[in-house]
Formats: C-alpha cells, structure tokens, sequence
C-alpha cells in the first residue's frame, strides 16, 4: 500500500511543500487538494486514502503555511492560486487536474478556474466561505488577526481552543494536536490566509466564471455554519451542481473523512 509522502517543489516566489498519495492503479486525473485557513495539505491527510484508487493525490502547502516558503508581503487569494499553478507547473502536470477546495481552498480553487481554467477538469468546492462584504469587514475584526504569542502559556488558549477543545470530540487528541501544530508553525502570519479570504470579491468572481467552466463545479454543503453561505455560493453559480451533504455535521476530515471522501469522487467521477 502506498504511504502519503513530502516533497519539495521549486517556483519562483520559493519552495512549496506538497504531500502526494499515488493512486492504486492510475486511470483518473491528479486530484488536488486545496486546504482551509490556517493549516497546511496535512489537513487532507485522513481523507487521501479514500480518494487514490484512481488518481493520485495531491495536497499542497499555501505559501507562509506548512513547510512552504511564505511571500514577502501578505497575499491575496490570487496569489495563492498562482502558487499552486507554480506548483502544477514545478510538478511536470501538464494536463488538466480536479481540484478539491474546503473553505478558504474553495475560493483558491474558483480563482483557478477564472485565470488558468485550461488546467481545471471537475471543481468541487466544499463549505464556501461566500460573503458579502459587510460579513467579510467583521470576519476580519476577528480571524483577520494574528495569534498574539508572548512567553505567558495561556497566550496559546485561543489557538487550543479552536484547534483542540472544539474539535477533540470528533477528530481525537493525537489528530487535534497535529493541527494545532500547523497552526503554530504559520505564526505570526497565521492570520493572512484569512485576511485573504474575507477581502475576495466572492459575487463578483463567482459571477465572472465561464459557464462552460462553471458546469463543472460541484458545491457541497455539510452540516455547519458555512451551510448558508455554501447555499448561496451554489446559487451564483447556477449551471454547478448542488450537493446537500447534511449527513456530515463537524470534523469534515476526520469523523466525516470516508463520506465526505464519497462525495467527492461522485463529484469528480461524474456520479453526481
């Protein structure tokens, strides 16, 4: 059986850290696997064996995250979507991949889709981050701001409890600390990517997408608090295919990894 293994890829902003799962018996285009805000490709980790039968498994680190290179200054989603082209590129693909966005990867995955739509096949974009931009200004208030480390150990609670405390029950201690450890690694930075995210023009974008492309988009929306903002994400763009995943309700990732797995291959198999 084949093991998840790291690699490193030149591009011309630097080194991008990919993991990669080969398929079992290659018959289907690379899947790439685009991850949320402020993690790394780790975070597709418990999925990737659901998803390699057919195609090889790709999940990449955004700039600044995981053991990628960071850019100099704070990036836009364009930014990371021009990376993860570099990435393509750095990897010798040369044809079209399906591309898997979860949150913030959602949006990088539909900038893709707008600016290099010929390295695009099938899209699924699960739980979208689609706000206006009165929604996006609060956002950033919040999430838009670094984690304040000092010396003090309870400088790291607001990161133990959105990474661990939220998530034990569901996805387990050992799995919880391997994402708060992503977390850390990205600081002080770890805010930009959602800076990122709640600053991209979503209708605007979303409404730019050729329809050609857009019919192949799948928009899943599970059980959480992106369910309405998936809905309406999944309205602007009516000629993509709407999937009420209700079945899945918290840690997508890991409890949900083998449905939420299903989905997208119906998804990117044209089972939908």
């Amino acid at each position: 059986m084949s093991a998840v293994r790291g690699h490193y890829v030149d591009t011309p902003t630097g080194q991008l850290h990919i993991r990669r799962l080969p398929a079992g018996v290659r018959s289907a285009p690379p899947l790439l696997c685009l991850h949320p805000a402020p993690y790394s490709g780790l975070y597709f980790t418990t999925a990737m064996p659901y998803l390699n039968a057919r195609r090889d498994v790709l999940a990449p680190d955004y700039p600044g995250y995981g053991g990628s290179t960071a850019l100099t200054a704070a990036p836009a989603i364009a930014d990371f979507a021009a990376a993860m082209q570099a990435c393509l590129d750095g990897m010798k693909l040369e044809g079209p991949v399906d591309i898997l966005g979860f949150h913030t990867g959602c949006l990088v995955a539909a900038e893709m889709a707008l600016t290099v739509p010929e390295r695009c096949g099938r899209l699924v974009l699960c739980d979208v981050p689609y706000f206006d931009e009165t929604r996006q200004a609060a956002l950033r208030e919040g999430a838009g701001q670094p984690l304040a480390l000092s010396g003090e150990f309870r400088s790291l609670e607001p990161a133990w409890q959105a990474d661990v405390s939220s998530r034990i029950e569901l996805a387990g201690l050992d799995r919880s600390i391997e994402l708060l450890a992503e977390h850390l690694r990205a600081a002080p930075r770890d805010h930009e990517a959602f800076l990122a995210a709640f600053s991209y023009p979503c209708a605007a974008r979303f409404a730019a997408l050729d329809a050609s492309v857009a019919a192949r988009f799948t928009i899943i929306a599970t059980d959480s608090g992106l369910a309405d903002a998936t809905r309406e994400a999944a309205a602007a763009v009516p000629a993509a295919t709407f999937v009420d995943a209700d079945d899945i309700a918290g840690a997508v990732f890991e409890a949900g990894a083998a449905r939420i797995a299903g989905y997208v291959l119906a998804a990117v198999d044209g089972r939908q």
